[in-house]
């Protein structure tokens, strides 16, 4: 029977363990906030206290909210003498909150830095009802009675909760509820908590890849473009670029962000991305000094750990009035808080003039020179990627369905703007009113109103003109004509300046997509200005957006059909330039998250051939709590970074082979330009697979490689019946090393060296080149590592990754998946993956579970004499070495 291994005992108003004297053991005093006495607080029934009181320590907390300052004193019995550490779990929100231990001074808790901050409000409003934890200092003191204070006194409303806090001299690392002494021994099939803490960066460490990493960063010169592949100028060999989104902070702690470095770099990362290069080192929209001298540190540490940098320079560029922007335009822009300035997204690929302020700040980065490296930032070979503007494009909804609508209150002027030059383009194209009405068939205005009615990407429909001016194919055609010129002009002017700086490694124009598949294929053919394609896609998630909170999730799974969702995104590789993926996730609370990662570095990495992927985001310097920050988007995660040692190695170290083109999808330019697509193409709109009749199969993602072109070639698809068995629902790549099995949700890995097996597969024998695998978990991604990069069956040294679902602490979800009926707490459980192995070859000499940092843990596991062995949760681990 499974069990809950943290046992949620009833919690009492004030806890101290079973000590006498001087602690020689480890004391812990855990202490409720509502149990204050006296305590003198306003509470607020109807808002402040509306929060989901089951996520607090004891159902309760004490909070103020008012007009006065809240106090609460707490009579502690201290069990002996000693140094205490202070955590306390409060509010963190524009709070201030005071303590006081023994009668000494009024102390204010620092919160920079806090654990497990979380939204607790019952309506989920991101308003300032959150907790966290934190550690407030170490107090020294003696047995017997000790007074603590708590004060209250934040700007708005003195407001403040103390759900608990806690004096140990324990190497207590809280998370969520759970006490310093909950956690209980576990079971073959109990779900274990996850209780990380920073790296001690053992040198024990068996998941350790730091030496992977060559150092500094652009040792071998810059990363190139050679046809379709990456590759260092002074190399032959393909590069690929296995990272994350590591945003820098100029206010973070630099002690703290060396050892983030320290743990990407431990991880298997090679490349980072600074999103976006421009607000980090700006204040009040021009370049700040003190926060690019800051950058500039980061960079160089980042150089010096073998870890190279993707710049996403601009995303939200903000102008001012001073900047010269005609001032009834500029008024029509969206105002960026109470600063004065000015937002340019959606709109700068129309505007020529915010373009070129734009470009001045991009050359005026690359120019500078980094004090710590003696180079500037163009000349710098450890700068990798130079993206020139995220998630914005002209054919997207924003800003084209609101340009093109005639009643548009957001931009009407931008708008005008807009439909004149498209009328100026018609002239200069067709002369007059009888050109265009040849040209187009029907044609009810006149160029000599000075602007012509404009389509949204709903119009431009890939299965045919529709909205305002239905069937009017050709003028479709001429509209994508004239704005694809329009942005790709931009982008050449780009590009050129970028060059013109002496910077030679890889530039990206955006990552973004168009509002319909119609309006995409022009998008796509813009973007091959830069020298490699990049895409941004997401899956899973839920009614929380951006943030996890109860309701509906996106709850499907990858494995039941091969190429959606997130992995539809690579259709849109062209065939002869380098592709990148610098976001992509699949986000909890979706079940089934833990299978994107394989199949991001096995088949998008692997089999696809794409060159870099970085996943977004990372933020922290070690494991993160529960689903950390309650964000969709997170790195910090066993499924994550818990993979990445086992997927950075098999990535890096070329254990998949590249699959041949399997399906090209080729076209003119002009084609591209008739109002009609030029391929039909399936694709995931954020919410479901759309699919379009004559497109390439999705499944061929799980043949080979899928591209498009613009050379004017044959399109073309090579027969895949040799590896598709439509009736047992299994595709076996072209390489052979891979086999989706979407019938059974399964997909075995089975490369010389990387093996494997992710999805659905307990009750199975899984029979693998180099092991054999028997497990009664529901859905795993068990994977076997060859450390020391030979074939599996002949290996000596096999690091396993054992992982299957997680969840928060007091998570419950629907019978049928499909809602979250509650999101709990950290710490973050694991569900174990119980498994027989047998690696072919020798037999094992030694099997160790290792912690979640990969340091051996105590004692071993024996296998039996045929070389079979058993992992389950009595490990509580999801890392197991083997030797032999």
């Amino acid at each position: 029977m499974k069990r809950n291994v943290i046992p949620r005992a009833a919690l009492s108003a004030a806890a101290a363990f079973g000590f006498s004297g001087s602690p020689a053991v480890a004391a812990s005093i855990w202490t409720e906030g509502e149990s204050a006495s006296p305590a003198s607080v306003q509470r607020h029934p109807w808002w402040y206290d509306k929060v989901k009181k089951d996520l607090l320590s004891g159902g309760d907390w004490l909070s103020n909210f008012g007009p006065k300052e809240g106090t609460g004193e707490y009579a502690l019995q201290v069990p002996g003498d000693g140094a205490y550490t202070l955590w306390i779990r409060a509010n963190p929100l524009q709070a201030k909150l005071d303590f006081s231990v023994g009668g000494g001074p009024w102390v204010a808790v620092d919160f920079k830095e806090t654990r497990g901050q979380q939204n607790i409000a019952e309506d989920n409003k991101p308003d300032m009802r959150f907790i966290a934890w934190v550690k407030a200092g170490v107090v020294d003191l003696k047995k017997g009675t000790t007074i603590v204070k708590f004060r209250m006194t934040s700007a708005n409303s003195h407001h403040g909760g103390l759900d608990c806090f806690v004096l140990t001299t324990d190497p207590f690392v809280p998370q969520g509820i759970v006490r310093p002494d909950a956690v209980a021994a576990a079971g073959p099939a109990d779900w274990f908590p996850l209780m990380p803490d920073d790296d001690r960066f053992s040198a024990e460490s068996v998941i350790d890849l730091s030496s992977l990493n060559h150092v500094p960063a652009g040792r071998f010169g810059p990363v190139i473009a050679d046809g379709s592949k990456l590759r260092f100028a002074d190399g032959r060999e393909p590069v690929k670029l296995w990272g994350v989104g590591a945003d820098f902070s100029v206010k973070t702690p630099r002690e703290q962000s060396l050892q983030r470095i320290k743990y990407l770099r431990k991880h298997g990362i090679n490349y980072v991305r600074q999103h976006p290069v421009f607000d980090t080192v700006a204040t009040d929209g021009k370049i700040d000094p003190a926060k690019l001298a800051e950058y500039d540190w980061w960079f160089a540490e980042l150089k010096k750990a073998g870890i190279y940098s993707c710049w996403s320079v601009f995303y939200h560029f903000p102008v001012s009035a001073r900047d010269g922007y005609p001032e009834e335009l500029f008024n029509e822009l969206e105002p960026l808080g109470k600063s004065g300035l000015r937002d340019t997204y959606g709109i700068i690929q129309m505007a020529p003039q915010l373009w070129d302020l734009r470009l001045k700040a991009l050359t005026a980065l690359l120019d500078h020179r980094n004090p710590h490296t003696g180079l500037r930032y163009a000349d710098d070979p450890a700068l990798a990627t130079v993206e020139f503007q995220n998630e914005d494009c002209i054919f997207f909804w924003n800003p084209l369905g609101e340009l093109s609508n005639p009643d548009t209150k957001k931009w009407p002027l931008h708008a005008k703007l807009l439909r004149q030059g498209f009328a100026a383009w018609v002239r200069e194209r067709y002369k007059d009113d009888a050109g265009v009405k040849a040209a187009w068939g029907r044609f009810n205005e006149s160029l000599d109103s000075g602007e012509l009615t404009l389509m949204g990407p709903y119009d431009m429909d890939a299965k045919g003109i529709r909205g305002r001016l239905p069937g009017q194919t050709k003028r479709a055609g001429d509209q994508i004509r004239f704005m694809t010129e329009m942005q790709r002009g931009l982008y050449d002017k780009t590009e050129k300046a970028v060059r013109a700086t002496g910077f030679k490694a890889q530039t990206v124009t955006t990552n973004w997509l168009g509002g319909s598949s119609l309006v995409d294929q022009a998008n796509i053919y813009t973007d091959t200005i830069g020298s490699m394609i990049d895409r941004h896609n997401y899956a899973g998630g839920g009614a929380g957006g951006h943030n996890i909170h109860e309701g509906a999730i996106y709850a499907d799974s990858h494995l039941g059909k091969p190429g959606k969702y997130l992995f539809s995104i690579g259709f849109k590789q062209v065939g002869d330039k380098p592709f990148s993926l610098s976001e992509w996730t699949m986000c909890p609370p979706n079940q089934w998250k833990l299978e994107a990662a394989p199949i991001m570095a096995f088949y998008g990495m692997g089999l696809q051939g794409w060159d870099a992927a970085l996943h977004f985001a990372q933020g922290g310097s070690r494991l993160g709590d529960g689903w950390p920050g309650m964000r969709s988007y997170s790195t910090d995660t066993p499924h994550y970074m818990g993979q990445f040692p086992a997927l950075a190695f098999a990535v890096r170290k070329g254990h998949f082979k590249e699959a041949p083109v399997v399906a090209a999808r080729t076209a003119a330019p002009e084609r591209l330009f008739s109002g009609t697509p030029a391929w039909a193409q399936n694709y995931y709109d954020g919410k479901t697979q759309v699919n379009s009749p004559g497109a390439v199969p999705d499944e061929m993602f799980a043949v080979g490689r899928v591209t498009v072109d613009f050379n004017g070639g044959e399109s073309g698809q090579t027969d895949a019946g040799t590896f598709w068995d439509e009736g047992a629902k299994t595709i076996t790549s072209a390489t052979g090393e891979l086999v989706w099995d979407y019938g059974r949700e399964t997909i075995l890995v089975k490369s010389a060296k990387t093996q494997g097996v992710i999805g659905k597969a307990a009750g199975r024998a899984i029979n693998l080149p180099g092991v054999s695998v028997e497990t009664s978990t529901e859905f795993v991604s068990l994977l076997f590592t060859p450390l020391d990069d030979q074939p599996l069956a002949e290996s000596r040294h096999v690091l396993i990754t054992a992982l299957a679902r997680d969840r928060q602490s007091g998570a419950k979800y629907s019978e049928d998946g499909t809602k979250l009926e509650a999101v709990g707490t950290a710490p973050l459980l694991l569900e174990p993956v119980q498994a027989v192995i047998r690696l072919k070859g020798a037999k094992p000499s030694q099997i160790r579970a290792l912690d979640y940092q990969g340091v051996p843990k105590k004692g071993g596991i024996t296998p039996q004499a045929d070389g079979t062995f058993t992992i389950d949760g009595t490990s509580t681990a999801y890392y197991y070495e083997v030797k032999r």
